[in-house]
């Protein structure tokens, strides 16, 4: 059966989506079968992965396979190993759907995606969850379905301040209450700058607080990271290689703190 790992925090524009597709690309690179489940509503994993218009999935997305409890219908195969369960802006109307349809139904309003990922999951050795910037519904959900959590860092004082949180909504929130198998996989620090004192002193600082949780490879600013969002993942030039270098770490990292589970 393969392993869930939501990746997120409620803060936006830290590097979720683009470390959750390239997460996914490599580890399908490696022979691993892998399930990418965009549930986010702006869908930058759909057209990250896929490299099509968000809007070309209308219908054949997770916010279907949700209410129908069944993925199956719509994966999407972007490879033989990588497929993606889609999202388009239609997904931020799940939290309306879920009241209207779960509400008065007790823990059922939290594991509708676990029970949509259930049907699949033994087809994959991972499955891999981009979350919404938020601790709504939709996190609720994706965090519930999880194995394991990746929180993400971005070297700067707004993302630096919502982490306590978002460990406090994972530990005394889901953990104790909706999932009490999920397991801190740990914090990965992204889009850093190591030329700026302050990316630096929050990284020393997240260093000395979180210690062992924190992973010891730090992501940063590449611009052909940025390029891949247009012209799609690949890896065939120098710049490619030093871009995805930083990956290959982090997953070497993530692959042995799942298996020491």
């Amino acid at each position: 059966m393969g392993v869930t790992i939501a990746v997120g925090v409620q803060k936006g524009g830290v590097g979720k989506s683009t470390t959750s597709a390239i997460t996914s690309y490599l580890l399908s690179r490696e022979g691993k079968k892998v399930l990418a489940v965009d549930f986010d509503s702006q869908g930058n994993l759909t057209q990250f992965l896929s490299m099509r218009n968000i809007y070309d999935f209308t219908n054949q997305t997770v916010l279907q396979a949700v209410k129908e409890q069944d993925a199956r219908p719509y994966i999407h195969h972007i490879t033989e190993n990588l497929h993606l369960l889609p999202a388009e802006d239609f997904l931020s109307g799940f939290p309306a759907w879920l009241h209207k349809t779960y509400g008065g139904k007790g823990n059922l309003i939290n594991t509708v995606l676990r029970e949509t990922l259930a049907v699949v999951k033994d087809q994959y050795d991972y499955i891999i969850i981009d979350m919404p910037p938020n601790l709504g519904d939709h996190t609720i959900n994706g965090l519930t379905a999880a194995d394991y959590a990746v929180v993400m860092l971005q070297s700067e004082k707004f993302c630096y301040d919502a982490l306590d949180r978002y460990l406090e909504f994972l530990i005394d929130g889901i953990k104790a209450k909706t999932n009490p198998d999920i397991v801190l996989a740990g914090i990965l620090a992204t889009m850093n700058d190591s030329r700026a004192a302050l990316d630096n002193s929050i990284l020393e600082q997240a260093r000395e607080e979180y210690q062992d949780l924190m992973f010891q490879t730090v992501i940063k600013r590449r611009s052909r990271i940025k390029e891949y969002t247009v012209i799609g993942l690949q890896d065939h030039t120098k710049a490619d290689k030093e871009a995805l270098e930083q990956y290959y770490e982090f997953i070497q990292e993530l692959k042995e703190r799942v298996q020491s589970r």
